[in-house]
């Protein structure tokens, strides 16, 4: 009888005796008449045993503590993992109100209660109000940035999203790392990517309606129009026509370039011919999951890695490339399998796609090296200038070459007018004063742009430790020769300065020029107080990635949420939430190795793209899924 019953300690000391009318106490042996209640009992214990009683309570309210303890964080984590299933899908919040769905969550759990459709929109603005005054607090003090932003529009529904990224680095060039609701996720070492949102665009897709949704997003997180240096986006002519409205500089997304280049490329008759019938091969793998299973089961007899032939999304930059790779590796699969003989190739075919997979390779590898976020824009440049390269020492007779020549040399050539871009490779220390990087442009007249640059954005000094300001100036306005000659002789000081940094700062990157593997930010960290000016344009050029792939990604986890017609009924506030909320769970999985885990092929049935790590042109930490890029000869 020693049970706690009715929640009361003093059955640890008292049983119950003669058929329940009596209890007796164990201390002592005294006895009582039972009459429902404990109140005797109690008295008892006070007055003979209450030493014995003060600790037995204090071990029951211990007990108790840690049981509540454990239950609130069962709680906290069951609703946070709630909020994200309904955010991450296309449940609708009342699906919480269904019978069958609460009693589950008993049988799991009878103390726990499922949060309300209401209590699920309170819970989502507090996620998205905490995040947004965390990330306020982060981008404070940025000086410079770049934006990267990109829209989302529904095939049936007359809704348009628009997600926006900011990247800056700090004055102290250091390690940061961002908060997602109290867990730390590190991103890149020496530059800030910071979310800021994703939200539900009111009108046409206009420049001035993107112009008002992102100047309301930068508002939201307290940071200045002013400070935003330019953005990086795909050719999409109201981002452009935003950017140029307001005086931005605009870097279009190289993987997006380079995807156009392919698309033309794949549309040569000969090249579209052969690729028809390996689009008939996946579209036959992706319906049928008997032959699939046929298909992968002998690829792994045959020890073949690599991404069987599945289709890829319409929008996937290079799809048609890679599709291309994936048939090629499993070839011996194809002709092993008597369902798979229609899929097979003539010779003459087969000399068609080898020499398109031979030619397109090096442009697939660039792609993949943009879609990284560890890049930077200053390798846009040199990574055109080694595909011009390659191309043009191809033989020109055949069409394939010269369209791929052409259309490289007219991007390179847009590249080589475009300010932010040269300059970003001049900042660079592993690009700077190389020759065969820039085509037609000279190094004195990029170092002229960043004399400019530097003089146009001098920073103003504040003002001494004492706290005292200078006198006021009198003012002047005499506009005789000898105040405008000092008034010049005034205004070159800074600019020798500037220009002496440049002198020095060659010298150093020809004595000893740092590897292609290094992190350029690195560079002037260490030598940041050597050249304050060109390290502060640094600062402000070497922010931004080489492609806006991050929005892509996140538009792919996240756009199917309003492609039901279960959510048709959300408010903007309520839809906003929700994608913000989605977003920072997609994040999340991003965080460590963008898409590599993700696509990784013991997903059977997985239809995602070939991870990133597949190709790069610049040694990394990741490992490569092969030794060798060139896909297998037929």
């Amino acid at each position: 009888m020693g049970k706690l019953d009715d929640g009361s300690p003093v059955w640890i000391f008292f049983e119950k005796i003669n058929g329940d009318k009596e209890v007796k106490c164990r201390k002592c042996g005294k006895t009582y008449k039972y009459c429902l209640n404990t109140s005797v009992m109690i008295t008892h214990l006070r007055s003979d045993h209450p030493d014995d009683l003060r600790k037995a309570e204090n071990e029951r309210k211990g007990k108790n503590g840690a049981k509540n303890e454990k239950n609130s964080r069962y709680d906290n984590d069951a609703n946070s993992n709630l909020i994200m299933a309904l955010s991450t899908s296309n449940v609708p919040f009342r699906f919480v109100k269904n019978e069958y769905f609460k009693k589950f969550c008993l049988l799991l759990n009878p103390d726990h209660i499922v949060m309300s459709p209401d209590a699920i929109r309170r819970k989502l603005a507090e996620n998205s109000n905490k995040y947004i005054l965390e990330i306020s607090k982060k981008v404070g003090d940025l000086e410079k940035c770049f934006i990267a932003c990109d829209g989302w529009d529904g095939r049936y529904e007359n809704v348009s999203l628009y997600a926006l990224f900011v990247y800056f680095v700090d004055k102290d060039f250091c390690k940061q790392k961002l908060v997602w609701f109290d867990k730390e996720v590190t991103w890149n070492k020496n530059r800030n990517l910071q979310f800021l949102g994703i939200q539900k665009l009111d009108g046409k897709s206009t420049a001035e309606n993107i112009g008002n949704l992102i100047s309301k997003l930068i508002r939201l997180y307290g940071i200045d129009f002013c400070k935003i240096m330019g953005g990086i986006t795909d050719a999409a002519s109201n981002l452009k026509s935003f950017l140029n409205r307001n005086d931005l500089y605009h870097i279009h997304c190289a993987a997006h370039s380079i995807s156009l280049i392919l698309e033309e490329a794949s549309a040569i008759p000969k090249v579209a011919q052969v690729l028809a019938k390996v689009n008939r091969l996946a579209a036959h793998l992706s319906r049928s999951k008997t032959d699939r299973k046929k298909f992968r089961d002998r690829s792994a007899a045959l020890k073949t890695k690599g991404r069987i032939p599945l289709p890829f999304s319409v929008t996937r930059w290079a799809g048609c490339v890679m599709l291309a790779v994936a048939y090629l590796e499993h070839y011996q699969s194809i002709s092993a399998l008597d369902a798979f003989q229609q899929f097979l190739l003539d010779d003459n075919e087969k000399k068609v796609l080898n020499h398109f997979i031979e030619m397109t390779t090096p442009f697939l590898e660039t792609i993949h090296n943009a879609e990284s976020d560890a890049t930077y824009c200053s390798e846009i440049v040199p990574q055109y200038a080694s595909l011009y390269e390659f191309v043009s020492g191809q033989n020109q007779k055949t069409r394939l070459v010269k369209l791929l020549t052409s259309e490289t040399l007219k991007r390179y050539s847009k590249y080589l007018t475009n300010d932010v871009a040269l300059l970003a490779v001049y900042c660079d220390p592993r690009f700077a004063y190389l020759d065969g990087v820039l085509k037609t442009v000279d190094w004195e007249d990029i170092e002229r742009n960043a004399v400019n640059y530097c003089e146009s954005s001098r920073e103003v000094r504040p003002a001494d430790a004492t706290g005292t300001e200078p006198p006021a100036k009198k003012s002047n306005n005499q506009n005789t020769f000898f105040s405008r000659f000092l008034e010049s002789k005034r205004q070159s000081q800074p600019t020798e300065s500037v220009r002496t940094e440049i002198v020095n700062y060659e010298a150093i990157i020809m004595a000893g020029r740092p590897s292609p593997s290094s992190c350029p930010l690195l560079f002037w960290k260490s030598n940041g107080a050597r050249f304050p000016q060109l390290s502060r344009l640094a600062r402000h050029v070497l922010c931004s990635p080489q492609s806006s792939a991050q929005v892509e990604r996140l538009f792919s986890r996240c756009g199917e949420l309003v492609s039901s017609s279960r959510r048709n009924r959300l408010s903007t506030k309520t839809m906003n939430d929700l994608l913000l909320n989605a977003s920072l769970g997609a994040l999340k999985k991003l965080s460590e190795e963008v898409r590599d885990k993700e696509e990784s092929e013991t997903d059977e049935d997985s239809d995602d793209d070939i991870g990133e790590d597949v190709y790069s042109m610049w040694p990394r930490n990741a490992t490569n899924r092969r030794s060798s890029s060139a896909p297998p000869s037929l």
